[in-house]
């Protein structure tokens, strides 16, 4: 018994450790340093940190000449966020995977990047609320896995850089979170 609940307060303090690493990503101040950043190299960096898991497949479609006026560091977190959401959430019903596609346009001044899950998405209703700090989608979400930070943080993150974010569900199933950042000359 008592081994048993050393390992449970033990899981219980790596939770709380990684709601606080959440809130001070949260909090962190909004010094962002933008330059063109290679978005291709920033998705494959991000990309790799999942390849270990079998829960997750990632495929990036972004060409290797898009560049984007960011910060590489913050984009970076923006798409971990992104990915870790998806793993989390975005199961396909089909294969219990979490399929991600990443794929990008060019729009005017704008690049925008999609990341798609086929997951079940999430209930409309509350697609507005999800970049809401501490907001919690559905029951499924509330276990102690999240601390419901990490879109708040990928939106305020993306707003520090100039760009927005726009979640939607897929026609046929999924969420697309939709990155919206400068174009870089």
């Amino acid at each position: 018994e008592d081994e048993e609940a050393k390992r449970n307060m033990a899981l219980d303090i790596d939770q709380l450790d990684a709601i606080i690493d959440k809130f001070m990503d949260y909090a962190r101040p909004g010094d962002v340093k933008l330059m063109p950043v290679h978005l291709s190299g920033v998705v494959d960096r991000e990309m790799a940190a999942f390849r270990d898991t079998s829960q997750i497949q990632i495929t990036s479609r972004v060409a290797i000449d898009t560049k984007v006026l960011a910060d590489d560091t913050e984009l970076g977190r923006v798409l971990a966020n992104l990915f870790e959401n998806a793993r989390r959430y975005g199961l396909s019903t089909d294969t219990g995977i979490a399929e991600v596609v990443v794929s990008y346009a060019r729009t005017g001044p704008w690049v925008i990047v999609s990341v798609r899950d086929h997951g079940p998405g999430v209930p409309e209703e509350k697609l507005g609320h999800l970049t809401t700090p501490f907001f919690r989608g559905d029951a499924a979400r509330t276990a102690a896995t999240g601390a419901g930070l990490g879109l708040a943080i990928v939106d305020k993150a993306l707003h520090r850089m100039g760009g927005s974010l726009e979640l939607a569900n897929a026609d046929d199933g999924g969420l697309i979170a939709r990155i919206r950042l400068k174009k870089a000359p």
